[in-house]
């Protein structure tokens, strides 16, 4: 109960109390609780339904993502497509090979190996005219997506 006994003074009454009173509260929170403790079960009832078989094809995977890497080699540059050294020449064609290789289901339509993502990582030193000749060289081939990559220093 919520009553409040003052002490002493006069006998006029009890003084007013502006705490809530929760025990109605938790009685109606009990009485729902055993109402969904009995009503559980009973939605649980085993019915046997013939459902349709599907029709469409799982979802394929994403490509593996074809990258470029640009760093510094002391005057020069060197390029790597995936992990492999390739000349700055080259790089057109080697990307090719490497998107046709990390997507082997288009491997064969040439509008869709060439409508890949690559993706460019270049040192911080390296000059922008150097990542730029390297995008030349991947556009010279068809590639027109192509994504720069950079480091999180955040952490």
């Amino acid at each position: 109960m919520a009553g409040k006994v003052s002490g002493g003074g006069g006998g006029k009454g009890l003084d007013v109390n502006a705490d809530p009173n929760v025990i109605p509260f938790i009685d109606i929170m009990l009485v729902l609780l055993i109402i969904f403790m009995i009503a559980a079960p009973i939605s649980t009832v085993d019915i046997e339904v013939s459902m349709p078989q599907s029709k469409i094809q799982p979802s394929q995977r994403p490509p593996r993502p074809t990258w470029v890497s640009i760093t510094d080699s002391g005057g020069g540059i060197e390029v790597y497509v995936m992990n492999d050294l390739v000349a700055l020449q080259d790089v057109g064609q080697r990307t090719y090979e490497a998107v046709q290789a990390n997507t082997p289901l288009i491997a064969d339509d040439d509008f869709e190996v060439k409508d890949q993502r690559i993706y460019i990582r270049a040192d911080s030193e390296i000059a922008y005219r150097r990542v730029v000749q390297v995008m030349n060289q991947l556009q010279n081939r068809g590639f027109s997506k192509i994504g720069f990559v950079a480091e999180d220093r955040r952490r």
